[in-house]
C-alpha cells in the first residue's frame, strides 16, 4: 500500500482489517517514535457530522480507561484525503491474533477459553466502573498476546453508532454483530452493562463449542432466535464439561437483564469458581479430543500428580486432535481426494510414478482431513490439478513463445503466488486458496518447463507446500497447548 500520514503525525505503514465501520493499519507516530494502530472510519459514517461529535466525545472517555486487559486509545482526530474527511481513532498496537483467529486455528481447550473469558470480564469491570459499556464484545473484538493476555478492543464505537441509528430511525436500531447481540439491543431498549455480560456469554459458549449459542441462514434468523429460544447447554455439545461453567454461561444468557449476573466481577467469581470446584478432575477438549488436567485442583492422596507427564501428555494430544466438523472446506478436500484417485486410475499421464502418487494423494487427503481441512485441499489437489494442466496442452512446445501465451503464463504464475500467501496465512479456510494455487501454478509451470524438468519441479512443490503448512499447524498447535490455565493471573502482574 502507498504510505501516507494522518494529521502529519501518524504514517500508515501496513493495512491490518478491514470491516464494515472502517479499515485498521499499523502505523508509525513520528512524534513520539511509536507503532501504534489507527482506524479510519468509513466514508458513510465519515459523513455523518453528528456521528462524529458523539465518536469523538466517546473515544476521549474510552482514553479514560488504563486497564491491561483494555487497548489504549491514545488520540481522535480527522484529517482530509483526496477532498474527502478521514475521521481515525489512535490505539495501542497489540501483537498477536483476536480471538476469532485463534477459532479459525482449532477449538480451544475448557482452560483457555475460561481463562480468556475471564480476562475480558476483568476488562469490563473496569470499564463499567467507569460508566463505559462496550456494545460488541466478539472474537473479532479481542486480541490475544503472545503471553496469552486478552485486551479488550473498539471501546466507545458501537455507543457511538447506536446513537446515530436512533438519530436516524427513529428507534434504537441494533447495532452489532448478530450472533453476539442481547434481546434488549435487537428490540432497541436500553442498554446497560447487563449488556456486555449476554455477549460474554455468547463468546464463552463460542470458546467452548466452537459456534455461537445461536446460529441460522440469516442475521434476522439469528436475531429471533436471541428472542425466543433457550440456548442448547454448552455441554451437550461439548460432553464432560464441568455442570458449574454449563450454569455459568447459561445464566449470562438470559433473556431478562435482571435474570443475568449483577455485573462484571460477580460473573467473574462465579467463573472461576465453577472451574474450581467442579468433581471432574479435568476439564476436557470436544468429544473427539483428550482432557487437560487443571493445575489448581487438589488429587485425592491416592492419586498421586505428575504435572510434568500431565503437561507433556496433553501437547501431545493436542497435536493429534482430530475434527469432525463439517465444512465447506472439508467438502472440497474431500471432492479432491476422490478426484486424485480417479486421476491415478487413468493414463493421461505417461509417467512411472505419477499413477501412484496421486494414489496416495488421494488417500491422504482423507487421513488429514480429519487433522486440517488446510492441509488436506493443499495434498490431494495436487495430483488433480497436474493432471488438468497436462491434458490443457497449454505447452510451449505446442504454442511456442507467442507473447500472449507468456503474458497468461507470467500472470498465472503471479496470482499462484498470491494465492500460496493466502492459504498459508490463513487458517481458517485457506484450503479454497490453495486449490487456486495448485491450478494456476501447476499450468504456468508446465508451459514455461520442457516435460523433463516438469514432473520434478511438481514434486518439489508439493513437499514444500506440504512441509511448509504442517510445520505451520504443529507450532499453532503447540502455542495452544501452552495456554494458559484456568485461574486468571493477577493483573498487576499482567
Amino acid at each position: 500500500m502507498e504510505h501516507r500520514t494522518l494529521g502529519q503525525r501518524y504514517e500508515l505503514v501496513e493495512q491490518l482489517g478491514q470491516g464494515g465501520m472502517g479499515t485498521v493499519y499499523r502505523a508509525v507516530d513520528h512524534r513520539l517514535r511509536r507503532t501504534v494502530a489507527v482506524k479510519t472510519l468509513s466514508a458513510e459514517l465519515a459523513l455523518q457530522q453528528q456521528f462524529l461529535a458523539r465518536f469523538q466525545r466517546e473515544a476521549h472517555a474510552a482514553a479514560a480507561l488504563n486497564h491491561p486487559g483494555v487497548a489504549t486509545v491514545y488520540d481522535v482526530g480527522e484529517d482530509v484525503v483526496d477532498g474527502c474527511a478521514v475521521p481515525y481513532l489512535v490505539m495501542e498496537y497489540v501483537e498477536g491474533r483476536t480471538l476469532a483467529q485463534a477459532l479459525g486455528d482449532g477449538t480451544l481447550s475448557a482452560e483457555q477459553a475460561v481463562d480468556a473469558a475471564g480476562q475480558v470480564l476483568e476488562a469490563l469491570r473496569h470499564s463499567h466502573g467507569h460508566g463505559i459499556v462496550h456494545r460488541d464484545i466478539k472474537p473479532a473484538n479481542v486480541m490475544l498476546t503472545r503471553a496469552g493476555t486478552a485486551k479488550v478492543l473498539d471501546f466507545g464505537i458501537a455507543k457511538a453508532l447506536s446513537e446515530l441509528a436512533t438519530r436516524l430511525t427513529g428507534t434504537g436500531v441494533a447495532v452489532g454483530t448478530p450472533a453476539y447481540l442481547a434481546p434488549e439491543q435487537i428490540e432497541g431498549r436500553d442498554t446497560d452493562h447487563r449488556t456486555d455480560l449476554y455477549a460474554v456469554g455468547c463468546l464463552l459458549y463460542e470458546l467452548l463449542t466452537d459456534r455461537p449459542p445461536y446460529t441460522g441462514e440469516s442475521p434476522f434468523s439469528v436475531m429471533h432466535q436471541h428472542l425466543v429460544r433457550e440456548p442448547v447447554p454448552p455441554s451437550r455439545l461439548r460432553p464432560g464439561l464441568p455442570p458449574g461453567v454449563d450454569a455459568v454461561v447459561l445464566r449470562a444468557l438470559r433473556k431478562r437483564r435482571e435474570d443475568r449476573f449483577a455485573d462484571a466481577a460477580e460473573m467473574k467469581a462465579e467463573l472461576d469458581r465453577a472451574a474450581r470446584m467442579s468433581t471432574a478432575p479435568t476439564m476436557p477438549a470436544p468429544a473427539a479430543a483428550a482432557p487437560r488436567a487443571q493445575a489448581d485442583r487438589p488429587e485425592p492422596a491416592e492419586t498421586p500428580r505428575h504435572d510434568r507427564a500431565v503437561t507433556g501428555s496433553d501437547r501431545i494430544r493436542s497435536l493429534g486432535r482430530v475434527v469432525f466438523r463439517p465444512t465447506p472446506e472439508g467438502m472440497v478436500a474431500l471432492l479432491g481426494s476422490a478426484l486424485a484417485v480417479v486421476v491415478s486410475r487413468s493414463e493421461m499421464i505417461d509417467t512411472e510414478h505419477f499413477p501412484l502418487a496421486a494414489l496416495l494423494g488421494g488417500l491422504a487427503g482423507c487421513v488429514l482431513l480429519l487433522w486440517s481441512a488446510r492441509l488436506a485441499c493443499a495434498v490431494a489437489w495436487a495430483p488433480v490439478a497436474e493432471a488438468v494442466a497436462v491434458w490443457s496442452g497449454f505447452s510451449r512446445a505446442e504454442l511456442g513463445w507467442e507473447t500472449r501465451y507468456v503474458v497468461i503464463a507470467l500472470l498465472l504464475g503471479l496470482v499462484a503466488g498470491l494465492c500460496l500467501t493466502a492459504g498459508y496465512q490463513d487458517g481458517r479456510s485457506g484450503g479454497f486458496a490453495l486449490v487456486a494455487f495448485w491450478f494456476t501454478g501447476l499450468t504456468s509451470v508446465w508451459y514455461f518447463l520442457d516435460d523433463l524438468h516438469k514432473i520434478g519441479v511438481f514434486y518439489v512443490l508439493l513437499l514444500g507446500v506440504c512441509l511448509a503448512l504442517g510445520t505451520q499447524t504443529l507450532k499453532t498447535r503447540l502455542a495452544d497447548s501452552r495456554g494458559p490455565a484456568v485461574p486468571a493471573p493477577d493483573p498487576a502482574a499482567r
